[in-house]
């Protein structure tokens, strides 16, 4: 379908920069090969390649969901994208599942939970600060996702929902949670947690009665980048290490 205003676009360089944009906010892109001419985009189709007034080369594309995540506004601490695609995996979560999540931050774990569970299903994310809710709502409402709730209260205080298929912590104290989370997950509902330490690993599995929890697991994702070239292939010198564990359990 040819790009018309409005539409966001992703425009990708002769060396794979990226420049994200809506069509019709302005008339151009300066970059550093040269000046885009915006408005020639719009009633081209997907893989149009725009030229610079220095004749260098730009894709023309539609802007994927990690596209999206890598280009909005984010805190320090946004879950990894290696490590959310983890929670699918692991839980099976599709269209229709139920999720409740804790520790929104800028939305980023929540934006790609929503879009996971999407059309049928619901995201209900708990925050108790204002200025990390009303980022989280900024960036959900600039994807367009609808099919979520920001619930302005303390998860450690309690969860209102019940037969939820998975509930999702990015917490300083996930240990604190598990018993809501038994309570508000479905029989065979997930848990999942992330942490950044093990101590915390320690004290949310001290937490799980193993009567109430079967599956219990812990895994770390690492993933590792190469450079592919003529005169050789290696790995890159710079890599993304340790990000934090990811902890399973499923409700008996």
């Amino acid at each position: 379908m040819p790009f018309k205003k409005g539409d966001r676009v992703l425009l990708v360089d002769e060396k794979g920069k990226k420049f994200m944009l809506d069509l019709g906010e302005r008339e151009t892109l300066h970059t550093h090969h040269g000046i885009v001419d915006l408005t020639e985009i719009e009633g081209k189709e997907p893989g149009f390649v725009a030229v610079t007034h220095m004749n260098r080369e730009f894709s023309v594309l539609e802007p994927t969901l990690v596209d999206y995540l890598q280009k909005m506004k984010k805190l320090p601490q946004t879950i990894q994208l290696k490590d959310a695609c983890q929670i699918i995996a692991h839980t099976g979560l599709s269209n229709g599942k139920r999720v409740v999540e804790a520790g929104v931050g800028s939305g980023a774990l929540t934006l790609f939970l929503a879009t996971a569970v999407a059309p049928d299903g619901h995201v209900t994310s708990y925050e108790i600060r204002d200025d990390f809710a009303n980022l989280a709502q900024k960036n959900l409402d600039g994807y367009g996702v609808t099919n979520y709730t920001i619930r302005r209260q303390d998860i450690y205080d309690g969860i209102e929902e019940h037969d939820i298929d998975l509930v999702a912590l990015d917490l300083p104290e996930p240990h604190r949670v598990t018993a809501h989370a038994h309570e508000a997950l479905k029989h065979g509902g997930h848990l999942f947690s992330f942490s950044p330490t093990i101590e915390q690993v320690t004290r949310l599995y001290d937490s799980l009665d193993r009567d109430l929890w079967v599956e219990v697991t812990t895994i770390e994702c690492i993933t590792r980048e190469y450079e592919v070239k003529r005169t050789g292939t290696r790995p890159k010198t710079l890599m993304l290490g340790h990000t934090g564990y990811l902890s399973f359990a499923r409700k008996k």
